[in-house]
């Protein structure tokens, strides 16, 4: 089951394939910045947690109780975009109450954060 539409383009994919590249091409990371800007500028709200791929049964089924958390408060968004891969997710909200929703995806994570998990408000995860 999809957290949100899947017909919702991920912008940010194409650029995130270029960051992988050993030379990242500085018109890459330019490109998603400039994105990024223009989202929050239209009123839109990223978070990104970096959990990492689990490596147990009980760490695959605490992130899997945590990505139901985001179903459920996906469900209450006007428009979101959840995208990422086995080791991160971004949440993009948009919308007249972005601020205030996408405050509650940071508190889910926060609250479901084992201590490990990088929780940043950027569209895409941290470099390092």
């Amino acid at each position: 089951m999809r957290i949100d539409d899947l017909r919702e383009a991920d912008p940010y994919a194409q650029l995130r394939r270029g960051r992988t590249r050993p030379d990242p091409d500085a018109s890459c990371e330019h490109d998603m910045l400039t994105l990024e800007a223009t989202e929050l500028a239209h009123g839109r709200r990223h978070l990104t947690i970096v959990h990492g791929d689990p490596h147990d049964i009980a760490a695959s089924r605490h992130l899997s109780e945590f990505y139901e958390e985001l179903r459920r408060l996906a469900a209450c968004c006007g428009w979101v975009r959840v995208r990422g891969n086995a080791e991160y997710v971004t949440v993009t909200v948009g919308g007249a109450v972005a601020d205030e929703q996408i405050a509650l995806f940071e508190a889910a994570a926060a609250f479901a954060d084992p201590g490990a998990w990088t929780i940043v408000a950027s569209a895409v995860p941290p470099l390092s």
